[in-house]
């Protein structure tokens, strides 16, 4: 044992002296990694961090509090108005495929400009300062299956020449005199102008502008930026792009929250026209027929002379009270049961949420509720990801109306279920009159008159109400992401990192010399081996 400790102390030295005797290799490689770590440093454009901060704002806050009047209760017991927000499928959203796309749409992102000097050796990328931009019918890019590569040559008299290239083969060759200037290509037409930074190239200037599909394009810049929530129970989402354009990100940062602002104002417009209109429908159909009970009313006591019908009727009330409370309630929840039954029955809200909760509904229909309502989602995610019709997109919607029928059925089914009730509460409310003596039927009659009354004043409360609610969660005081942090440049850039690049220059610096010292050994051996 002592002795293989020995055969390796004496290796192990052997070594550091053989190291020792070679000093000047360390020193020259770590030279020549230091110049090479200096040279990369100098020449490499620095990749910046871009952050932001935005929360989520709840527009619910005016119905959570309190204040949208007498029958707010009934609204909260039905579950209407009001709901969560869940940050994370919110922050999942803003960086979904279909949102990203429609950024690379408006900033018109699947266009890449570069220009070359110096015989091609240096190119820079000039992001949304290019001198010569070219555009095209906007549907365009969307047909596009391969990248489309424009080098344009722009001459001391402002002509030009144009080479179209397409999977790395030339398509076509032009000559431009004056610009703007329009290309009929094999890949459609185009369109090359001036932008407002043409004055500040010095001319001659060669520009290469690769185009290629939005889809393809998002697919990158997904990659590029990150949106991600503080935690679950908390409404910040925070936003973050490497890039090497400080400027150019916060635009793309600021477009993201504008996109998401955008559509979900678009949205709750589309939601607030739809369910506006379903209640000012009914509204109608309440006010007639509250207006047929008070003319009853009116013509009953005039017909039986009746002048403080209260005062007489107030024994009865005392004794059914809790009765008649019931018999309001059931009848009221029919009624309601009538308007969301109606809501779905209604062909014009096909495509429309149902914008009732289903807190308080049966548990087997609340769950045909939120399938039919996640299934609409789905369908309009992939509509909006593909403007054309599917297959895809048809299936959905004989699926959705299936379920659609499937919920109507079980509403009726809840309906006949509220309607027993109501018969039952009728049935023992017959009972306790029968037992009552004494008191005159004209004034069961004008009871029955007053609770159908009482019954439409609270459907229509509750109607102007939902349509008041509606209208004011239609105006947007606040924009649903409000900033926190405006897009701002971190201190130190992502790459080139000084820390990698010292790193590098140790092991580098390292590992040349002793392969130097062992493998140029062995060369020299292997050389006088074979001239032997």
């Amino acid at each position: 044992m002592n002795k293989e400790n020995n055969s390796e102390k004496e290796q192990v030295a052997a070594f550091l002296l053989l190291c020792l005797k070679h000093w000047y290799y360390f020193v020259i490689s770590m030279i020549i990694c230091v110049a090479v770590a200096f040279v990369y440093l100098k020449v490499k454009a620095p990749v910046w961090e871009i952050a932001a901060r935005v929360s989520l704002t709840d527009d619910d806050s005016f119905m959570k509090s309190g204040g949208l009047g007498r029958s707010a209760s009934l609204m909260s017991a039905f579950g209407v108005g009001g709901g969560s927000q869940n940050v994370e499928d919110e922050a999942k959203k803003m960086a979904s495929h279909g949102y990203i796309k429609k950024i690379i749409k408006n900033l018109d992102l699947n266009k890449v400009y570069v220009q070359s000097e110096y015989a091609g050796i240096v190119k820079t990328q000039l992001y949304d300062r290019s001198p010569v931009v070219v555009s095209s019918d906007p549907a365009l890019p969307d047909t596009l299956n391969a990248m489309l590569e424009f080098i344009i040559s722009v001459k001391n008299d402002d002509a030009a020449d144009v080479k179209l290239k397409m999977l790395k083969e030339t398509v076509g060759n032009y000559r431009i005199n004056a610009f703007p200037a329009e290309l009929e290509t094999p890949a459609g037409k185009f369109t090359l102008s001036q932008s407002a930074y043409y004055g500040e190239y010095k001319k001659p200037f060669k520009i290469k502008a690769l185009l290629t599909n939005y889809d393809y394009m998002a697919q990158l810049y997904m990659k590029e930026i990150e949106i991600d929530f503080e935690k679950k129970s908390s409404d910040l989402i925070n936003l973050t792009a490497n890039h090497r354009n400080p400027a150019f990100a916060k635009r793309i940062l600021n477009e993201i929250i504008h996109v998401y602002n955008s559509k979900w104002i678009e949205d709750k417009g589309i939601l607030s026209e739809k369910t506006n209109a379903f209640i000012d429908g009914r509204l109608r159909t309440v006010v007639s027929d509250l207006g047929a009970v008070d003319d009853n009313i009116r013509s009953f006591k005039d017909r039986h002379r009746l002048t403080d019908i209260t005062a007489d009727v107030t024994y009865y009330f005392e004794i059914n009270a809790e009765l008649q409370a019931r018999l309001t309630d059931a009848e009221t929840q029919l009624k309601l049961m009538d308007i969301i039954f109606d809501f779905v029955k209604d062909g014009n809200n096909k495509s429309a949420l149902i914008p009732f909760s289903t807190a308080t509904l049966d548990p087997s229909l609340a769950e045909v509720v939120n399938k039919y309502n996640e299934a609409l989602l789905t369908r309009n995610d992939l509509h909006l990801n593909s403007p054309v019709t599917t297959h895809v997109i048809q299936s959905m919607d004989i699926q959705i109306e299936a379920q659609r029928k499937n919920l109507l059925q079980s509403l009726a089914n809840i309906k006949k279920g509220l309607q027993i009730s109501l018969a039952e509460l009728k049935s023992r409310e017959k009972e306790i009159n029968s037992k009552i003596t004494g008191i005159p039927s004209v004034e069961r009659q004008y009871m029955d008159l007053k609770r159908e009354q009482e019954i439409q004043q609270t459907i229509y409360l509750f109607l102007v109400e939902k349509r008041e609610e509606t209208m004011l969660k239609a105006i947007s005081l606040l924009p649903k992401l409000k900033v926190i942090d405006e897009p701002y440049t971190v201190n130190t850039p992502v790459s080139p990192s000084l820390k990698k690049t010292a790193l590098f220059v140790l092991f580098f610096g390292g590992l040349l010399p002793l392969g130097a010292i062992y493998f140029i050994p062995a060369i020299r051996n292997y050389l006088r081996n074979r001239k032997r």
